[in-house]
C-alpha cells in the first residue's frame, strides 16, 4: 500500500507540476500612519521537498492610486516586511488603489482594492442579567449576564462589519531553577470577538440593508473582557478573506467535511490585497463611553 501511495503522490506532481507563487497580505487602513505589505512564497502540502515558506526580500513592490503613477515600498529588513509611510502615499475613505510584485522566479502579483467609508453606526454593548437559559445545550440556572453587541447598518450600500476586543493583560516569565515566575510585563491583546457559536464576529449587511443588526457574544466573557471594542468597516475583499479563513479553522476538526478554499483577490497569486476603517470605543461599566 505505501508503495502505491509514493507512485501515486509522484505522479501528481510531475503531472501537475505545480510552482511556487507569491503570497501577498495588504490592507489599507486611513487611521494607520504607515501602510505594511508581507509577502512570502507558497508551497505544495504533499511535495517530497517542500518549499520553505519565508518572506520574499528581493521584490519590487509598488503602488498606486491611479493604475499609471506607482511608488516604490521599502523592505523593512528587521520586520521582513515592505511598508510606505501615509505621509509619503495617504490612503484616503473611497478611493480605489492598486498593487503590484514581482520577484525572481515568480509570476508577477497584482490586486486593487477600494477603501470604504467608516459610516456612524450607533455601536453599542448592551448587557442584560439572565437566568434560566440553556446554552451550549447544558442549563444555566443562576444569574449570569448576556453581552450583545449593537449597531445600525448604514443603507443604500454593501456594508462588512468585524469586531475586536482590545484588553491589556500581564506577562510573565518563569524561571524553571528557582520555580518562580519573573519580568511581568504589561502587554495589549487585540483579538476577535467571538459569538455565542463561538464564531468570529465578522457580518455582511447582505439581507439587512440598513437595518438594526446585533450579535450576542460569547457567555464566557466577563466584565473584565471589555476595556476596549474595536469595529472594523471593512472591504468585500477583507470580508471574503477573513470569513474563508475563519472557516476553514473551524472545520479543521471534522476530517469528513470537504475543503474550504480560501478567497483571494491577487491575480497570479494568492493572499489579499483589502482595506477597512476602523474605530476603537472605550467601555466603562459595560457602556460606551467615546471613541478614540
Amino acid at each position: 500500500m505505501s508503495i502505491l501511495l509514493t507512485s501515486c503522490i509522484t505522479y501528481i506532481e510531475e503531472e501537475l507540476n505545480i510552482k511556487p507563487k507569491l503570497v501577498l497580505h495588504c490592507y489599507l487602513i486611513p487611521q494607520m500612519d504607515t501602510t505594511v505589505l508581507t509577502l512570502t512564497n507558497s508551497t505544495s502540502l504533499f511535495g517530497r521537498n517542500p518549499k520553505k515558506i519565508e518572506s520574499v526580500a528581493n521584490a519590487t513592490v509598488e503602488i498606486s492610486n491611479d493604475n499609471h503613477q506607482w511608488m516604490r515600498m521599502e523592505y523593512d529588513s528587521v520586520y521582513k516586511h515592505y511598508f510606505i509611510p501615509q505621509a509619503q502615499f495617504p490612503v484616503v475613505e473611497g478611493k480605489t488603489y492598486y498593487i503590484r510584485a514581482s520577484a525572481p522566479e515568480y509570476e508577477t502579483v497584482s490586486a486593487s482594492a477600494t477603501v470604504p467609508y467608516f459610516r456612524e453606526t450607533n455601536f453599542e454593548l448592551v448587557v442584560e442579567e439572565h437566568t434560566g437559559c440553556v446554552h451550549y445545550g447544558q442549563p444555566f440556572p443562576e444569574l449570569h449576564n448576556h453581552y450583545y453587541l449593537k449597531w445600525k447598518d448604514y443603507a443604500g450600500e454593501a456594508n462588512y462589519y468585524a469586531f475586536h476586543q482590545n484588553y491589556d493583560y500581564w506577562s510573565y516569565s518563569w524561571d524553571p531553577w528557582d520555580d518562580i515566575y519573573t519580568d511581568s510585563v504589561l502587554l495589549n491583546k487585540w483579538s476577535p470577538l467571538r459569538d455565542d457559536k463561538y464564531k468570529v464576529c465578522i457580518y455582511s449587511d447582505h439581507g439587512q440593508d440598513g437595518k438594526n443588526m446585533s450579535a450576542l457574544l460569547l457567555l464566557y466573557y466577563s466584565d473584565d473582557d471589555f476595556d476596549e471594542i474595536t469595529m472594523l468597516q471593512t472591504d468585500v475583499h477583507a470580508y471574503l478573506y477573513r470569513r474563508s479563513l475563519w472557516d476553514a479553522d473551524g472545520d479543521l476538526g471534522f476530517f469528513m467535511l470537504e475543503p474550504v478554499k480560501i478567497y483571494s483577490n491577487i491575480k497570479n497569486g494568492y493572499g489579499v490585497f483589502g482595506a477597512f476603517g476602523m474605530r476603537t470605543y472605550a467601555i466603562e461599566n459595560n457602556n460606551v463611553q467615546y471613541f478614540k
